[in-house]
């Protein structure tokens, strides 16, 4: 893993960790509340982020799998992170994938906790064994905006998780 890349990960790590350390001052029931019908309790947003990143590592695994000529970033994969930036600064909302926004209504936080930090050691264990001229391709893909590069997809995880503990913070107000 480069340099860059081990940085990357390990704010988006550090990340994780300081909102489990946050949530563990909180009961099952209170992080399985919905302020709402139709909005999401707090194990449901951590579903969503880890599936978000568990099926972005099962696209890289599958599309190496089956291919070698992936194309090198350039300006497009640094314009299409830009535009991902500029879109979550914005105060909308945006649709899940549907995938990606089916819950249970209840859900163990203890075991969401181990679940992502094994996740996260599977991401770290991609990301050790693939080639460091890898980080330079358009390996990932977001589905709305396209192809990207490992660093780039580390940053918008990062962006992506910054804007879910906003929503968790208001949740657990809402709830309490």
């Amino acid at each position: 893993m480069t340099t860059k890349v081990e940085n990357l990960f390990t704010k988006l790590e550090n990340q994780r960790i300081a909102l489990m350390e946050q949530l563990n001052a909180y009961d099952n029931i209170l992080l399985n509340k919905k302020p709402s019908p139709e909005a999401w309790s707090v194990t449901q947003v951590m579903l969503h982020l880890m599936r978000a990143e568990a099926a972005s590592v099962a696209y890289m695994k599958k599309k190496l799998s089956y291919t070698n000529k992936i194309p090198k970033a350039g300006l497009t994969s640094f314009f299409r992170r830009l535009s991902l930036r500029i879109l979550f600064s914005l105060p909308f909302k945006f649709k899940a994938p549907k995938d990606l926004e089916t819950f249970p209504d209840y859900t163990n936080f203890n075991e969401l906790k181990n679940q992502w930090a094994s996740q996260r050691l599977d991401l770290q264990h991609f990301m050790d064994n693939l080639p460091d001229n890898m980080y330079k391709t358009e390996l990932w893909r977001h589905a709305i905006v396209g192809k990207m590069t490992i660093p780039q997809m580390l940053d918008f995880f990062q962006d992506h998780t910054q804007r879910h503990i906003q929503q968790i913070e208001r949740t657990i107000k809402k709830v309490m």
